[in-house]
């Protein structure tokens, strides 16, 4: 094939160089094969792996079947002026199995005497058909298992949602309904306190013992119907002053005269959910003071604003959590210390808890204790 000196269309001169770069290129990638052919049709050389499945030095017939019957029409191309048999869309056939469609073209070369077929790989319509209906097909099948996936979650969230929802009613149902009867109990109790004064010792214990035993419950019971009442962001949003709230809950609490709370940070007006955050803040400052095993210490609470959460900690220097009861620390009616006693009901930090994930938020823990004294919470509220 004569390069140099070959032009474009444009008439002008293409360089050899190029023009063998993309021949070469074209023929790596399937797209074209070479045959040559003597004159007795016996194949002399190939060209791209599209013809490769042509043997070297057999008869061309051998390796394309579709030639077979056309020795006569070839040989009349060694008469003609520039004639080119052409097949189109023939099925190659290898030892491996089937090539791609092409179509054969076959002249000859008045110039190197042999025949020159070109293989050029075509794709059928059926081919294509075929292969766009499989694509949408599997698109077809994914979309339908997504949309079968996506129905299935929301009918799990749904019956989820349902179940929590029966949950909370129950819980405040009960805790509700409860209070009555632990009221009439009291009253009982104090009614054979009085009539009874004279009881044996013994009997007497008994029923402080009853009495306590019933206000601890019904503590129990309006603990829980605080923590059953909670729903997901019921609260208004309202512009709030966190180091005036902050300020307001220390001054309130009622710690012993050698505690100092500290507190330090960054304490912006936000717009958020103050009544809940109040509640946040109380218990957190309230379960520091609440759980120190010294008459001395220090509770430090500071804050840091970032670009939609109010980052909270509450620091002190108590005994920690020992690693046994980290688990379980935000769970109801769990206390920290088991094995000291304190008061309240075990409640506070799973009403943090359960507060700050309704608001959007999270709450995690660090303690290094018995290693090192000492408990941080750190608190993400949300502020927009």
């Amino acid at each position: 094939m004569p390069l140099t000196g070959d032009t474009s269309n444009s008439g002008r001169p293409l360089a050899a160089a190029p023009l063998m770069t993309a021949v070469r290129l074209l023929a790596e990638r399937d797209v074209y094969g070479l045959v040559w052919v003597g004159a007795d049709l016996v194949v002399d050389s190939t060209y791209g792996n599209l013809a490769r499945f042509v043997a070297i030095g057999e008869p061309l017939t051998s390796s394309v079947y579709a030639l077979v019957g056309m020795e006569g029409d070839i040989a009349a191309l060694q008469t003609g002026s520039g004639d080119v048999i052409e097949l189109p869309d023939v099925t190659l056939v290898t030892d491996k199995g089937r090539r791609p469609r092409a179509t054969l073209s076959i002249s000859w070369s008045k110039d190197d005497l042999s025949y020159i077929l070109l293989v050029a790989r075509t794709e059928s319509r059926s081919d294509l058909e075929v292969e766009l209906t499989a694509q949408m097909r599997a698109r077809l099948i994914a979309e339908s298992e997504l949309a079968s996936k996506t129905r299935e979650l929301q009918r799990v969230n749904l019956e989820l949602e349902r179940a929590n929802s029966d949950l909370e009613s129950y819980a405040s149902v009960m805790s509700h309904d409860l209070q009555s009867p632990m009221r009439v109990l009291r009253y009982t109790l104090d009614d054979l306190d009085r009539v009874t004064p004279d009881a044996a010792p013994e009997a007497r214990a008994t029923i402080g013992k009853l009495r306590q035993l019933s206000q601890r419950m019904t503590e129990m019971l309006s603990a829980l119907l605080d923590y059953a009442s909670i729903t997901k962001k019921s609260d208004a949003i309202e512009r709030t002053d966190t180091r005036t709230l902050v300020q307001t809950i220390v001054s309130s609490m009622d710690a012993p005269p050698g505690m100092t709370i500290v507190i330090a940070g960054n304490w912006p007006v936000v717009e958020t959910m103050a009544a809940p955050l109040d509640l946040v803040l109380r218990n957190l400052i309230d379960n520091a003071v609440k759980h120190h095993d010294r008459s001395t210490g220090h509770i430090e609470i500071a804050a840091q604003a970032g670009h939609d959460n109010l980052k909270i900690t509450v620091s002190d220097d108590g005994p920690g959590i020992p690693p046994e009861h980290r688990d379980v620390a935000f769970l109801p009616f769990r206390k920290l210390r088991p094995d000291r006693p304190s008061p309240g009901q075990g409640m506070g930090l799973a009403l943090v808890r359960r507060t700050i994930e309704s608001a959007g938020g999270d709450i995690n823990l660090d303690s290094r204790a018995p290693a090192a004294r000492g408990t941080v919470f750190i608190v993400r509220w949300p502020i927009r």
